[in-house]
């Protein structure tokens, strides 16, 4: 083994470590970075000896270590990151507009959980009972936090 493809595998090892920390979820990546650098050593320790080995062990710690710590410490990583924020809000139903006895229509299918509409207006609705088709007429059971409670016009 060369120096050149030891050094080499350390080093994908390590940036694939540190994709793992910053970028990748899973540990899949991350234990084949380890597995690259302790490959690396390990050959290292078999062809130049013991206390080449140890040096370069310690110089892979200190190397993956100051990686991670540059990457968390400059911007770096944030050009992956997701930086959009989700300003929306939840359906709020006025209970003014919409009551128990009102009749409406489903949007899309209710199983159990689709869209109807009542009195004009979308709303997110659950059934009690079978599910709805699409365009079935469908009357308010009751209104449950955000949603509508529904059943079948029959």
């Amino acid at each position: 083994m060369s120096i050149f493809f030891i050094s080499v595998l350390i080093l994908f090892g390590i940036l694939l470590i540190v994709l793992e920390i910053l970028i990748v979820p899973g540990f899949i990546v991350g234990i084949a970075g380890a597995v690259f650098v302790v490959m690396g050593i390990g050959w290292t320790w078999q062809v130049y000896g013991s206390t080449t080995g140890i040096i370069v062990a310690l110089i892979s710690i200190f190397v993956t270590g100051l990686s991670i710590w540059s990457a968390l410490r400059t911007s770096f990583w944030k050009k992956f990151s997701l930086r959009d924020k989700l300003e929306g809000r939840m359906n709020v139903i006025d209970e003014s507009r919409v009551k128990a006895g009102d009749r409406g229509e489903a949007v899309s299918s209710l199983r159990p959980m689709g869209t109807v509409r009542v009195n004009g207006e979308r709303y997110e609705a659950a059934t009690e009972g079978r599910m709805v088709p699409p365009n079935y007429p469908i009357i308010v059971i009751r209104v449950e936090g955000n949603k509508l409670i529904v059943k079948p016009n029959e």
